[in-house]
């Protein structure tokens, strides 16, 4: 396959989301949890346009599906956890990371063979991309890692629910 004729400009959007998350994850390791914080923030950002310019253009094909499933779940699975683990750096609570996780990968999975409605089931994983930095400035000098632990399982159930949430 030639990639010069699958990538499309809104595939180097998600491509920046990508790198959104993994310099997320490079400033946490570094102990920058600001800019962490505000790199899963842009993530959001180039992930939203992403979609919006591929429908725009009429461009929208299951290579680009695919590649922005693989980069949410880098941005917004991967990189929140990783966040959270490094703010609190606490090894027990590894299964909480582990099941939010998951549930991530199964959400897209499931979003990847749904057909197209005007609603997501189950909570889309781009939503803790603004939910973990924003837990973090609001908590941030508060000793309440509790917090970061309850929301993670929340998204989890939220993610693999048959809650219906709206397309913005």
């Amino acid at each position: 396959m030639d990639l010069t004729k699958l990538l499309k400009i809104s595939d180097a959007l998600t491509l920046l989301n990508v790198v959104s998350g993994l310099l997320c994850i490079f400033f946490a390791i570094i102990g920058k949890p600001e800019i962490a914080a505000v790199l899963l923030l842009i993530a959001v950002g180039f992930d939203y346009f992403d979609g919006k310019s591929a429908k725009k253009r009429g461009i929208e094909n299951e290579f680009g599906k695919e590649l922005d499933s693989l980069a949410d779940i880098i941005s917004f699975g991967i990189a929140p956890c990783v966040f959270v683990f490094l703010l609190v750096k606490d090894i027990r609570f590894a299964l909480v990371y582990i099941l939010y996780i998951l549930a991530g990968v199964i959400r897209l999975a499931r979003y990847n063979i749904a057909e197209a409605t005007a609603y997501f089931e189950g909570m889309p994983i781009t939503v803790n991309g603004v939910a973990v930095p924003l837990l973090y400035f609001v908590f941030a000098g508060y000793n309440w890692f509790y917090v970061y632990y309850a929301y993670l399982i929340l998204a989890a159930f939220l993610m693999v629910s048959s809650i219906k949430f709206k397309k913005l």
